[in-house]
């Protein structure tokens, strides 16, 4: 991968998850921000034509590096409680 080719944040944040779901991918940042972890949300559901199916909907959701742990903590809570 080229230099020009990463992502701006690659240096400050690390990819956590990918969300197939742009409201789900919301309440996952709500939540992740409400235990002071920073979060960047990219996909193409955000942009000026927002895709909401298909592959087209997932949700790139990173977090900032040194948060990165108790992001996944968080994560694998999220996934447990919404599963039941």
């Amino acid at each position: 991968m080229r230099k020009q080719d990463r992502h701006p944040d690659a240096n400050l944040y690390e990819p956590l998850v990918v969300v197939g779901d742009p409201a789900a991918a919301n309440v996952l940042a709500a939540l992740l921000r409400s235990d002071g972890i920073a979060v960047r949300m990219h996909g193409e559901s955000f942009g000026p034509y927002p895709v909401g199916v298909g592959g087209l909907a997932q949700i790139e959701v990173w977090v900032e590096n040194d948060r990165l742990d108790d992001a996944r903590a968080i994560v694998e809570a999220w996934r447990t409680d919404s599963s039941s």
